[in-house]
C-alpha cells in the first residue's frame, strides 16, 4: 500500500470513528487488513473501534493474535503504536470531559502493555486477574520504584503475576525484596472453579514465573496459611502489604489485622476484590471484612483509592 493510499485509508477510518459509526469503522479496518495485512495501523484502529463498540473480548483477541506472530523487537514497537492510539483517544475523551471513557482507555493501554510484558519475559500465566489493576498500581506505587530496601509482603500469589510485575517494575533496586505467602492449594472460590490437576500445578507455575524474572533471590516464598505464617514475620518491616488471599470476609479481616503491625507507618495496604461476592453466603462477601477493618482503623489510615481494589496508607501505629 502506498503512502498516499495509507493516508487516505487512515483518514476514512478516522471519519467513521469521529462520527461514532463504530460498526462501519470495524468493517472498514477489517477490510483494510484483508487488503494489506502488513499495514499495522489498521490493527490498532480496529482494536480501538472494537473497544468503543464495547467488544472488549474481540479487541483483546485481535491484539493477542498479533502478539503471537511477533518477535520481541516487534512486540515492543507494536505495543507502543497501539498504546499511542489508545492514549490519543483517552486525551480526546478528557477534552470533552468524558472522564469515565478516558479512564477506560488508559486502562486498556495498561492491559496492552501488560500482555506485551508477559510475552517479552516469557511468563506462563493461565489466569489473569491482575492486569485490570495496572492503571491503579502504576499511579499509586510509582513512588516506590527503584528505591533501596523496599520490602513488600504479598498474601496470595497464585501463579505469581503480581509478584513478577512488582519485581520488574517496582522492586528494581538490588536491595528490594518481596515475601510471598500462599498455601498453593487454592481458596474456596478456586476449588469451585478449577479442577484439582490445575490447582496442584499452581506452585510449579509460580516457581517458573519467578525464575523468569532473573532475580529469584529477591523472593522469599512461604508455603502455608497467611494467618499462621504472618505471626512470625518482623514488625514494621514492609512498605506494602498486598492482601489477595482467601476472599471470605473473616479471612480478609484477619489478614489485615495480622498484617497491620508488619507495615511501616507511611506504608500501603492494598486489598484486592473489594467487590467479590459469595452468592450462597452473602455474610462473607469480601467487602464486609474490608469495611470492618476500615471502620476500626479509620483514624490510623488514609484511604487513597476505593474501587475493585482498596488502597490505604498507614498514617499512624
Amino acid at each position: 500500500m502506498s503512502n498516499n493510499l495509507e493516508e487516505r485509508s487512515s483518514s476514512n477510518g478516522a471519519k467513521y470513528l469521529a462520527q461514532q459509526k463504530y460498526s462501519e469503522a470495524i468493517a472498514f479496518y477489517k477490510q483494510g487488513i484483508e487488503t494489506d495485512p502488513t499495514f499495522m495501523s489498521n490493527y490498532w484502529h480496529l482494536c480501538l473501534a472494537l473497544l468503543l463498540q464495547e467488544q472488549e473480548s474481540e479487541a483483546m483477541a485481535t491484539w493477542l493474535s498479533i502478539l503471537e506472530k511477533a518477535d520481541i523487537e516487534k512486540v515492543n514497537t507494536w505495543t507502543l503504536d497501539l498504546v499511542k492510539v489508545l492514549i490519543a483517544e483517552a486525551i480526546r475523551c478528557e477534552a470533552v470531559s468524558d472522564f469515565k471513557s478516558a479512564r477506560k482507555m488508559y486502562g486498556y493501554a495498561a492491559i496492552a502493555r501488560s500482555q506485551a510484558w508477559k510475552k517479552v519475559k516469557g511468563y506462563e500465566f493461565i489466569t489473569d486477574w491482575f492486569s485490570q489493576n495496572l492503571p491503579i498500581w502504576e499511579q499509586y506505587l510509582i513512588h516506590l520504584a527503584n528505591k533501596p530496601e523496599i520490602n513488600i509482603l504479598e498474601i496470595g500469589s497464585w501463579e505469581g503475576m503480581s509478584a513478577c510485575w512488582l519485581l520488574d517494575n517496582i522492586l528494581t533496586h538490588e536491595s528490594s525484596r518481596i515475601t510471598c505467602i500462599d498455601t498453593f492449594e487454592g481458596s474456596i472460590e478456586h476449588k469451585l472453579e478449577y479442577n484439582d490437576s490445575y490447582i496442584k500445578s499452581v506452585e510449579e507455575k509460580f516457581d517458573f514465573n519467578i525464575s523468569q524474572t532473573k532475580v529469584p533471590e529477591k523472593v522469599t516464598k512461604i508455603v502455608g496459611s497467611s494467618q499462621d505464617m504472618m505471626r512470625s514475620l518482623p514488625l514494621t518491616n514492609y512498605d506494602m502489604l498486598y492482601i489477595d488471599g482467601s476472599h471470605l470476609a473473616s479471612d480478609a479481616l484477619t489478614d489485615a489485622v495480622l498484617g497491620w503491625g508488619l507495615v511501616k507507618v507511611g506504608g500501603l495496604i492494598v486489598f484486592d476484590d473489594y467487590d467479590y461476592t459469595f452468592p450462597d453466603d452473602l455474610e462473607q462477601d469480601t467487602k464486609i471484612g474490608i469495611d470492618a477493618f476500615l471502620q476500626a482503623f479509620c483514624k490510623k489510615v488514609n484511604i487513597i483509592h476505593q474501587g475493585h481494589q482498596v488502597i490505604v496508607e498507614k498514617t499512624s501505629c
